[in-house]
């Protein structure tokens, strides 16, 4: 039975002034009185609630009855049904004339009142276990794996590798709770519009960004999913998103995590995607600056200086330049700079090979 007394007094007071002020009862499948308008009524038996509950029928008592009902007053009593299951009784107090068609309302109600709160605390139940899943396969420890199959049979959520990390953040931060409202809607349209699979991927909140690991398209087909999410992001004013790179195994996940959190942390557009190879060379050098790079490329550039003269070093420079900026393309970049495929080569192995 679902245990509801908790929110049934907020919803005998808040209903009240819907009926005229009348008084008001919920009880319990024992026939107690859990709560009232009147509320020193609370925890005492209640006759007529206990023959609906034996019954599954609504009970009407006038002022003739209450000596066969004990601690009740005349009114409708009318049961609660959720899912097919009687939970309990609302009673309102009042004549047959004046109260059948209001009780009536007020029992469909009530019933959709605990019928939301039920599907209100299931989605919370969801989330958490979804939370505490997502944390654990971020941590990749596979001494964790029998809490991680039960977590996954809850939900329930099978996972298809290759998957890939997804980190959404906003640029501008606003207050905590706006934020995650914010973030809390947008996975509520994703999977509204089938781009989230409840059953294949794992996506929740941590540390203030969204974080989805997002499985691999079924059948090996193009992952249109992903499109998706990416587009859907980017048409939401102040959202940037990062993919991380295929991640093959459970432990690989971990990985997959820093490379989005790296790529989120660059400079760029909205989309940092690790598939491309625009953002995959940025991706490198960036990792490379932030571990000691910037030693490395001082020490190339003062040997080009003190090797070739400033026009000469100049020329390899931009011939560099426009190496990255073609994906690493010698044909295109040998066409934009009017150089043979061989010199274009020689000039990059020039200026990137060690000292001996």
């Amino acid at each position: 039975m679902l245990e509801f007394s908790s929110m049934a007094q907020d919803f005998v007071e808040a209903t009240s002034s819907l009926v005229g002020g009348r008084t008001i009862n919920i009880m319990d499948r024992e026939g107690t009185i859990i709560a009232s308008t009147e509320q020193e009524r609370i925890g005492t038996f209640h006759q007529g609630s206990a023959e609906v509950i034996a019954t599954g029928k609504p009970v009407l008592i006038e002022t003739k009855d209450l000596p066969r009902y004990p601690g009740a007053k005349e009114g409708y009593n009318m049961p609660i049904f959720l899912k097919d299951e009687l939970i309990g009784v609302v009673g309102i107090f009042g004549c047959e004339e004046q109260m059948l068609n209001v009780a009536n309302l007020l029992k469909v109600y009530v019933t959709q009142h605990f019928a939301q709160q039920a599907m209100a605390q299931k989605q919370n139940v969801e989330s958490e276990v979804r939370n505490r899943l997502l944390s654990l396969l971020l941590l990749g420890d596979i001494g964790q794996m029998e809490t991680i199959y039960q977590l996954s049979a809850l939900i329930p959520v099978q996972l298809a590798f290759p998957v890939k990390v997804i980190m959404i953040r906003a640029g501008k931060r606003k207050n905590t709770r706006e934020q995650m409202n914010h973030y809390t809607q947008l996975f509520q349209n994703m999977m509204w519009q089938g781009t989230l699979d409840r059953s294949r991927d794992v996506f929740g909140i941590q540390n203030n960004d969204c974080i989805i690991i997002h499985s691999a398209p079924r059948h090996g087909k193009a992952d249109e999913d992903l499109d998706k999410i990416i587009a859907q992001v980017v048409r939401e004013e102040g959202l940037c998103i990062a993919v991380s790179g295929a991640c093959p195994r459970l432990e690989d996940i971990p990985g997959g995590m820093k490379e989005s959190n790296t790529l989120i942390s660059m400079e760029g557009g909205p989309v940092r995607n690790l598939e491309d190879s625009q953002v995959k060379i940025q991706y490198l050098i960036y990792k490379s600056l932030i571990h000691g790079g910037t030693k490395y490329a001082e020490m190339l550039y003062r040997k080009l200086t003190a090797s070739q003269d400033a026009r000469q070093a100049e020329v390899l420079l931009v011939t560099a330049r426009v190496y990255y900026q073609e994906n690493g393309s010698v044909q295109k970049a040998s066409e934009r700079l009017h150089l043979h495929k061989n010199t274009l080569l020689y000039s990059c192995l020039l200026y990137t090979s060690p000292s001996p």
